[in-house]
């Protein structure tokens, strides 16, 4: 059987409700049924108790502190005798002389003062004035020439500092760091300030200082003091008076004598707490009483009360540190004689109905005439374990571990409903055009026809799968959806046909509900799951809270947690807690009655007024980063030297009410949000450059802040990758670039010159061969024609003519034979085989009979040494470059000189004009020089062409020996 009610945990529990569920576990082991007696009262201790939250993170270890300080910033700030306490409502920083990250040379701190800049004055009581950065964490000490190390008071007023240091009061002048004494022989209790004015409180009475007097403005012993913009408060017995800085007084009578006053954030009200505990608020303009939400505490020795911006009052006594919540709910105490104070509610004829989980029904307003005095006699044992109640017409139907039962408040009668089989144990009903859905614990469901008073079906247990129903939400068209203790089925009622919804959680489904198509589910553990009407995961909400079960009121969805009471809006799946409602577990479902929200917990019933809360635009902030192992206050820009160092960020959201665990996320240079697990963000293994990270948060009700942090975090690049290197690497590559760019530009000039060269010379030796040949043989036939003609002139004349003709004639026969010779003659151009010392004298001789120029030759080498390959390169370069020059020059002296040395071939061509100086053009060279390159980039040669001084030019090459190739040059 499942039991809805039971509480699984008590890790919600304060401190010293922790100490009662230990004491009750204790007490179940030795005697089972002694400590059931005791359970209404411990519930009761626990409902009152829980009117008050414990700052459990502070008082966990009991710290005593007697001054708080909230700064601009939002953080909590407390002196205690272990230091100075910054608390962000999580997370706490103690800065004392064990704190590693931020030492003080003392622990032991009295009071503290807020200054305008964010920091504080730190009264301590063995190192006299300090001032403190809470910015920075850091401390210094500040010139103050007084008689004592300790200083127990002290505050900020018109720009110089006031201590009361053990019977003396003391000024300090920070700028000029000068201190003179106020006042002698005096013991102060209070030392508070106006607008205008010092005031001390002693045990004489009331003091304004003036100049180096002090002026009595109240005689008699005070209980309490504060000040507010121009205004001093003072409680005095059982009176509280006020005394503006022009002069106007007020007095009111209290009830009680008031402990502690402070002063609202705003500073239009005061706070006070009286010796009974009682905490009562009045206007500051008038001292007259105003109605708060702020619940009583238990008595005790107040030394301080504080209200921080969110609306947190903080009491500093004897017993701790105490935060007190305002709230517009009313917990109403209700706690029968059970075992498991557990309550189903209805409302019948504006009265609020309550079944209890083992004592039956009751009302909520005792005097009630609705039941009967006796109406629990005509139950069952069984039948007062109630689960659910539904009001229809005039009757309380009821849903019992021993049926289904039905009050009638006309006949005033309570009985069970006449049907087959109405004695099961049923866990949950569910009400729909006139019909009762009743979920059984292990017998499936049954519709019960309100009209015609009898079973419509009953869906049996061998059709689910589990005949253990928690909740049924019937839909159009007979379609029913099912929460069994192992998943949620799709009935069709019509056909019996069962669709299982693939299971989606670890625990159980509680509760069932249907809005514009979308049916939500809550779990006993894993949060809220969100459906569409086929049974597809829309969302999952709130991950890992225990929910109970749901009410659609006012266009909310109201949701039953343990602990706490949430709203939930279906539209945009916004999930609030009630403000204070963590405080209780939650059971049953909630109801509306006179414009309030009745919610039943295991100490009894909460009433929340429909009314929209405030959203809480709680501060967020860093709290604390940790970057490659050093800490940091807050967060600045962090620079990191590798991407394996790690960032670690401690987040706050400054909301000190208590309530939800707050939820943050974060975004990273305007991306997509990120959850983040917990309250720490831990970033490491990013890449080299500029990260912009945004974080934002939830309050204590579990709204998302408008407020935002920020961080930037510098990732430093390697030396070779560095903003400033890219930019040196950007320039050579673009030199690079321009650079191959120019050279493609200059080979592709000396190719497409090579081809106009070649397709010239082709061009010119084809047409102009062909034209002399064909005037040589015209101008033959000419003379020849001449000859015949002139046959019959005079001797004399004949005789000239016939000698000019005869030179003619021999003329134009050697062009014709030169042309022939052409055609058919080749050129000496390669060794054909021979070797240098060979080839090159007969070469010496074909360019002088050849083209009349004269060549010295000086072959100093021995030519069997050298690679035949070699021989034939330096035999055509020879040829080549004679050639070239005898063709396009006007060169008609060359000396060729080779020798070997260090491993070298040395070639020098000497010419005695400047036939050579247009070799080392990239673009403005023949086929001779082309070639010449060539064979020297083969053998690795290098090339150089000189300009002499008397008018001449040369080639100079040397060829390796060592690393010529091995095979022959091709011919």
């Amino acid at each position: 059987m499942f039991m809805p009610f039971v509480v699984k945990s008590a890790t919600h529990l304060k401190k010293h409700l922790q100490v009662l569920a230990n004491l009750f576990a204790t007490n179940v082991s030795q005697n089972t049924n002694s400590w059931r007696s005791l359970v209404p009262c411990l519930l009761l201790m626990a409902s009152w108790c829980s009117a008050v939250v414990n700052a459990s993170e502070l008082n966990g270890r009991y710290i005593h502190s007697g001054s708080i300080i909230q700064d601009t910033k939002g953080f909590i700030w407390l002196a205690s005798t272990n230091g100075l306490i910054r608390h962000d409502s999580e997370n706490n920083i103690v800065f004392n002389n064990k704190n590693k990250d931020w030492p003080l040379p003392f622990n032991w701190i009295n009071d503290i003062s807020l200054l305008a800049n964010d920091q504080l004055l730190l009264a301590t009581e063995t190192h006299r004035l300090w001032l403190f950065d809470t910015n920075s964490g850091k401390a210094t000490e500040l010139p103050a020439d007084i008689h004592h190390n300790s200083v127990y008071q002290v505050t900020a007023h018109q720009g110089n500092y006031f201590l009361n240091v053990h019977y003396k009061l003391y000024q300090v002048d920070p700028r000029s760091s000068t201190t003179q004494v106020i006042a002698n022989n005096v013991n102060i209790n209070f030392l508070e300030h106006t607008q205008q004015y010092l005031y001390i409180g002693t045990d004489d009475g009331v003091f304004r200082v003036v100049g180096k007097t002090l002026e009595q403005i109240e005689s008699g012993p005070i209980s309490a003091m504060t000040a507010a913009a121009d205004t001093l408060l003072i409680a005095k017995g059982e009176k509280l008076i006020s005394l503006a800085d022009k002069g106007r007084k007020q007095t009111t009578q209290l009830s009680a004598t008031i402990s502690a006053l402070a002063h609202s954030q705003d500073k239009s009200s005061l706070l006070a707490i009286d010796v009974n505990g009682v905490i009562s608020q009045f206007k500051l303009s008038n001292l007259a009483k105003v109605a708060h939400n702020y619940p009583n505490i238990k008595p005790a020795r107040v030394e301080k009360l504080y209200q921080d911006n969110t609306g947190v009052l903080w009491v500093l006594s004897n017993h701790g540190i105490e935060k007190v919540m305002p709230s517009i709910a009313t917990n109403i105490e209700k706690i029968f004689d059970v075992d498991i104070n557990a309550m189903a509610l209805a409302v019948h004829q504006e009265q609020l109905v309550i079944g209890s989980y083992g004592s039956g029904l009751h009302t909520l307003v005792e005097q009630s005439r609705l039941l009967p005095n006796n109406i629990n006699d005509a139950l069952t044992t069984k039948a007062k374990f109630i689960t659910d109640l539904y009001s229809y017409q005039g009757n309380i139907y009821i849903t019992t571990f021993d049926g289904l039962w039905r009050f009638d408040t006309e006949q005033q009668t309570l009985t069970r409903v006449p049907f087959h089989n109405n004695n099961l144990l049923l866990l949950a009903m569910r009400y729909q055009d006139h019909a009762l859905y009743l979920a059984t614990n292990a017998n499936g469901l049954i519709k019960y026809d309100l009209r015609q008073k009898r079973i419509a079906y009953h869906i049996e247990a061998a059709l689910l799968r589990s005949g253990e129903v928690l909740d049924i939400l019937p839909l159009a068209d007979n379609k029913l959806w099912v929460a069994t203790s192992v998943g949620i089925d799709i009935v069709d009622a019509d056909t019996n046909k069962v669709t299982h919804i693939k299971r989606f959680a670890e625990s159980k489904v509680i509760s069932l509900l249907a809005y514009q198509g979308k049916i939500f589910a809550t779990t006993n553990g894993d949060g809220l799951f969100v459906f569409n009407l086929q049974g597809e995961l829309l969302s999952h909400l709130a991950k890992n809270v225990v929910f109970g079960y749901m009410s659609f009121i006012n266009d909310e969805i109201w949701i039953s947690g343990r602990p706490g009471l949430y709203r939930l809006n279906p539209e945009n799946y916004q999930l609030n807690m009630v403000a204070n409602s963590e405080q209780y577990s939650f059971s049953k479902k909630q109801v509306l009655l006179n414009n309030k929200i009745y919610a039943s917990h295991y100490g009894g019933i909460l009433a929340v007024p429909l009314t929209n809360e405030n959203t809480l635009n709680a501060k967020v902030y860093i709290s604390k980063t940790i970057a490659s192992g050093k800490a940091e206050l807050l967060s600045r820009s962090i620079n990191i030297e590798s991407p394996n160092d790690i960032v670690t960020f401690e987040l706050a959201s400054l909301d000190f009410r208590a309530g939800q665990k707050k939820q943050f996320k974060y975004q990273i240079n305007g991306g997509d949000w990120y959850d983040i697990n917990g309250q720490q963000l831990t970033l490491t293994g990013l890449s080299s450059g500029e990260y912009h990270i945004e974080i934002m948060g939830t309050n204590s009700l579990g709204q998302w802040s408008n407020s935002r942090t920020y961080a930037d975090i510098n990732v430093a690049y390697p030396w070779y990758w560095h903003p400033h290197s890219r930019i040196i690497y950007a320039v050579l590559l673009t030199a690079i670039i321009l650079l191959t760019a120019w050279l493609l530009y200059l080979r592709s000039r000396s190719i497409s010159h090579i081809h106009r060269l070649l397709e010239e010379e082709i061009n010119t030796n084809s047409q102009s061969t062909a034209l002399i040949r064909r005037k040589l043989i015209k101008a033959l036939a000419s003379i020849t024609s001449v000859e015949q003609a002139t046959e019959k002139s005079n001797n004399r004349a004949i005789a000239q003519g016939e000698t000019q003709r005869q030179n003619i004639k021999a003329l134009l026969t050697e062009c014709l034979d030169e042309l022939a010779s052409k055609n058919s003659h080749h050129e000496p151009s390669s060794l054909s085989g021979s070797s240098l010392s060979v080839a090159l004298p007969y070469l010496v001789d074909h360019f002088h009979a050849q083209y009349h120029v004269l060549i010295s030759l000086q072959l100093d080498i021995d030519d069997n040494q050298v690679d035949y390959a070699i021989q034939s390169a330096i035999y055509r370069i020879i040829f080549q470059a004679i050639l070239a020059a005898v063709t396009n020059g006007n060169g008609g002296v060359f000396a060729i000189q080779i020798k070997q040395n260090n491993d070298k071939i040395w070639l020098k061509i000497t010419d005695n004009e400047q036939s050579f100086s247009q070799f080392s053009s990239k673009i403005n060279f023949d086929m001779a020089m082309y070639y010449i390159r060539q064979v020297a980039n083969k053998f690795n040669a290098t090339f150089h062409t000189y300009d002499n001084q008397e008018h001449g030019s040369e080639i100079i090459i040397s060829i390796p020996l060592l690393k010529v190739s091995a095979h022959s040059y091709s011919q």
